[in-house]
């Protein structure tokens, strides 16, 4: 978790709200779809939809909380996301909202101030001089 001497990053932000919002939206829409009542196989995208907005929006929960485990599920839906949007927004130019906020999504939490934060985010290490950060070589410390 964050502390007073040590805030989320932008950077982090910008890619925890990204996928939060498209992960709600993608559940709304599968909402929406199911309620429509077009038969079984309408019925089993928008129960697929809503498992993958819930999932992204899981994923973008743990990328707020600086789970080092949240980052990889939101880069890789996001760019699901985008490839299956750019697909898609020739015959539903609507879209185009969502590819732009999956792109921007990836892009921040693929820069190094998102892996700083989320690697960086432990206190110095005792046995380095000074106030240099731990190294972090080690995955999940």
């Amino acid at each position: 978790m964050p502390s007073p001497s040590n805030p989320r990053p932008a950077t982090v932000v910008v890619a925890a709200l990204g996928a939060a919002l498209v992960g709600v939206a993608l559940s709304v829409l599968g909402i929406a779809s199911l309620g429509s009542g077009h038969g079984a196989f309408t019925a089993g995208v928008a129960l697929f939809l809503i498992g993958y907005g819930v999932a992204l929006v899981v994923a973008a929960w743990g990328l707020w909380r600086l789970s080092v485990f949240g980052r990889g599920p939101v880069l890789a839906l996001s760019l699901l996301n985008v490839a299956a949007g750019v697909g898609l927004a020739e015959s539903a130019p609507w879209v185009w909202p969502f590819v732009a906020v999956s792109a921007v999504t990836v892009v921040v939490a693929a820069l190094p101030a998102t892996s700083r934060a989320l690697h960086g985010r432990r206190g110095p290490d005792p046995l380095t001089p000074g106030d240099a950060p731990r190294p972090t070589d080690e995955p999940g410390r």
